[in-house]
């Protein structure tokens, strides 16, 4: 692939006109917790220490997050993978694969924070052609021989983050860039370059390292030069390629008149034909399939693709796309037979009920039909599950902390398993701010004096302590508790396999008083440790 010649003189130029526009950003009070969202889940998919768990109690400190994620997970699209029903972060982890929750996080995270301005009309048409272009690179990834397919995604979505990110936080520049495109013919780049100080294409490059996302991806968003595209020899350029030409096509929709279509498509395979091997025949087929899929996400984000002006265009070149007197060809990714205009109509069909009700205060204020909601949601995920050959019992087991955790809107809840060498009981994986010390404080004999949590094993008895210094109870709470353990009231489930303890399910609030469990809740609760039971003895 041919190397890009930077626009501006110095690498030393660049960052200090980077340092310069990202102090302006952090001045918006909503860029460092953007920054923030999309750096922890960039710091999640690069540790090997990191996983699963991590992943979905990230997810689930943000309660409209986890619920635009789970309506994604739910529809048409994902279930041609298996999705079925999914009501937690868990399941639709194990479900759709690690790296898919992750890109749709992102996506969601990103577009998200950027929709709450004046301008927002604009921003979302942007978002449409970025999200279109992300979902014709999934599409395209395996005839390109890239191996991940969501790695496609993010880098074709991101391909132009200097653009929408300058429109959002610096619109009267994005104003001026246009000014002189229009009065003195310059291109996105140069002109870009002179306002801002770097090109759109450097200060996107800027921020996503600054963000934490992988080289490989940051490379993707390289602008490539003009003419014909060599061969790629690596996975990097590949991606560069997809990305380039998923967002030149969307460009190609946008500004094209119907006459000039089949001129620009042909122009467009000539430039990628040794790169991205598609036909402008088989281009109509490519476009009708995004088009379906990009449907739930607009959804999620609130934005309307009958309002949007290059989803019309975009599902007219579905059906047209082929060049004048030709008929389109049976194309070798989907199928065609359906009406493409008509799927900005079907849009609304994608669409379940959510999971968790949008109140103020997220769980702790929910209604009890709402609560017992979610813990049967979470019931018939892991019934679901324990007649699938592909979960794993820590999979299940993970399920069902998630629903307690929505649930009930515990502060923590942890997963405790006997270690057999050491006749203890040690911490595996919880939900919660911090959890990960509260994971590593459980970790206690089996042997020692009875206390509350041994008596709960010993006895298979679940038990609530709404106050752990009321004074009938405060000698029975362990020494080891009082001094790593913050709350004050907790309830424990413990898992008894053939008669013998195998784990312990535990969950907090801080302040006394904070947990009741209606009779309902806890039969539901209860129902969901049986579950683990069921799960750890199918795995024995």
């Amino acid at each position: 692939m041919n190397e890009h010649t930077p626009l501006e003189p110095t690498v030393e130029t660049n960052r200090s006109a980077l340092d310069v526009l990202l102090r302006r950003m952090r001045t918006e009070s909503d860029f460092p917790a953007l920054s923030e969202a999309i750096g922890d889940i960039n710091r999640i998919a690069s540790s090997d220490r990191e996983g699963v768990n991590e992943l979905s109690n990230n997810i689930l400190k943000d309660f409209a997050l986890t619920n635009k994620l789970l309506k994604l997970a739910n529809v048409a699209f994902y279930n041609q993978v298996g999705g079925g029903s999914i009501s937690t972060i868990s399941r639709a982890v194990v479900i759709l694969g690690f790296d898919a929750v992750r890109s749709i996080a992102l996506s969601l995270i990103l577009f998200e924070n950027l929709e709450n301005k004046a301008h927002a009309r604009h921003l979302k048409e942007e978002f449409v052609k970025v999200l279109y272009a992300g979902m014709l690179a999934r599409e395209m990834a395996g005839k390109t021989q890239l191996r991940d397919v969501e790695e496609a995604f993010i880098g074709a979505m991101l391909h132009n983050l200097g653009r929408m990110l300058t429109m959002f936080y610096f619109p009267a520049d994005t104003e001026a860039i246009g000014q002189l495109i229009e009065t003195e013919g310059l291109n996105d780049a140069r002109a870009s370059a002179r306002i801002l100080g770097l090109s759109y294409e450097n200060l996107g490059m800027g921020i996503a390292r600054n963000w934490g996302f992988p080289d490989q991806l940051v490379l993707s968003m390289k602008q490539l030069p003009a003419g014909k595209i060599k061969k790629c020899a690596s996975n990097a350029e590949r991606l560069c390629a997809l990305a380039g030409f998923s967002n030149e096509l969307c460009d190609i929709v946008l500004g094209t008149p119907d006459a000039d279509r089949g001129k620009a498509l042909a122009a467009l395979t000539v430039r990628y034909g040794d790169s991205v091997p598609v036909t402008v025949e088989q281009i109509a087929g490519l476009l009708e399939r995004s088009m379906r899929e990009i449907a739930p996400f607009a959804m999620a984000v609130n934005v309307n693709l009958k309002q949007s002006a290059f989803a019309q265009l975009a599902s007219k070149w579905a059906g047209m796309a082929a060049a004048p007197g030709t008929a389109p060809a049976a194309d070798a990714w989907a199928e065609t037979d359906s009406d493409a205009p008509a799927i900005l109509e079907a849009a609304a069909l994608h669409e379940h009920a959510a999971i968790f009700d949008a109140e103020p205060g997220g769980p702790s204020q929910r209604t009890t039909e709402a609560v017992q909601s979610v813990l049967t949601a979470g019931l018939q995920d892991v019934s679901n599950s324990l007649i699938d050959d592909n979960m794993s019992v820590n999979d299940i087991l993970r399920m069902i902390l998630e629903a307690m955790y929505t649930g009930m809107g515990f502060a923590h809840v942890v997963l405790c398993i006997k270690d057999g060498r050491h006749n203890t009981m040690c911490g595996k994986f919880g939900f919660g701010d911090g959890v990960q010390g509260l994971i590593r404080a459980f970790d206690f004999s089996l042997a020692a004096q009875p206390d509350v949590f041994l008596v709960a094993l010993q006895n298979n008895a679940d038990i609530l302590i709404t106050d752990i210094d009321d004074p009938k109870i405060a000698t029975r709470i362990p020494a080891w508790y009082r001094q790593h353990v913050p709350a004050r009231t907790f309830v424990l489930f413990p898992i008894i396999v053939k008669g013998k303890p195998i784990g312990l399910i535990y969950a907090d609030r801080p302040q006394p008083g904070d947990i009741a469990i209606p009779e309902k809740e806890l039969s539901l609760l209860k129902s969901l440790r049986n579950q683990a039971v069921l799960a750890i003895r199918q795995s024995l």
